[in-house]
């Protein structure tokens, strides 16, 4: 099993297994709140998010559990100024039909961070672009309702040229299930390669 592989299956075990322990421990103890803490800005892209859940017993005795998850930064070199790459970059989002939530101009980033979508992002299917977990062979990924957040930038490269970022992650919600059943959703990478390709493309055909 090569790397990315045993990545992905451990993160279906996470997700399979983790709702089921925490329902249970709400259970026991009732859960009292939720708090939770990131640090994100234009220089820290992607990353690691640090979420907190307080569980608390009829006693009043709390104790907190920490969820840690990373966003993965998939980089792709272009061939091309930081402004021409960025004006390719909008082009990119257009082509996708993805909903522009998030512009910033100064730090060349677009993106949605409430992004709703069922079944394909653009011509990208939704269960190449996300694993979230599945049953009997199907992948959730195709039936469930997705909630996402997409997020590009464009920066320059050392070697020249541009870097074209992007991050993805989400959750997904089967129609027939409560609000508590959301499942995470990781990238699988097709989409964020669709965004640089269609950058490469944009910035060739001008």
């Amino acid at each position: 099993m090569s790397v990315s592989e045993e990545a992905r299956a451990i993160r279906r075990r996470v997700r399979r297994d983790l709702p089921v322990a925490l329902s249970a421990a709400a259970l026991l103890l009732g859960v009292s709140g939720c708090a939770s803490t990131s640090a994100s800005s234009s220089e820290d892209f992607g990353g690691s998010r640090v979420q907190t859940a307080v569980l608390q017993n009829a006693q009043g005795a709390a104790r907190g559990i920490n969820m840690v998850s990373t966003t993965e930064v998939n980089s792709a070199l272009i061939n091309a100024p930081v402004e021409k790459a960025w004006a390719a970059l909008q082009m990119a989002y257009t082509t996708l039909s993805i909903p522009v939530t998030e512009l910033n101009q100064q730090s060349r980033t677009i993106g949605n961070n409430a992004y709703r979508v069922r079944r394909r992002i653009g011509d990208v299917p939704t269960m190449r672009a996300l694993d979230c977990g599945g049953d009997s062979g199907m992948p959730n990924a195709e039936t469930y309702q997705l909630l996402l957040t997409v997020t590009s930038r464009i920066i320059p490269s050392d070697a020249g040229g541009s870097v074209v970022q992007t991050t993805l992650e989400g959750t997904g919600r089967s129609a027939t299930t409560a609000a508590g059943s959301d499942v995470r959703c990781s990238s699988m990478g097709a989409l964020e390669k669709k965004i640089a390709d269609l950058v490469k493309a944009n910035v060739a055909a001008k």
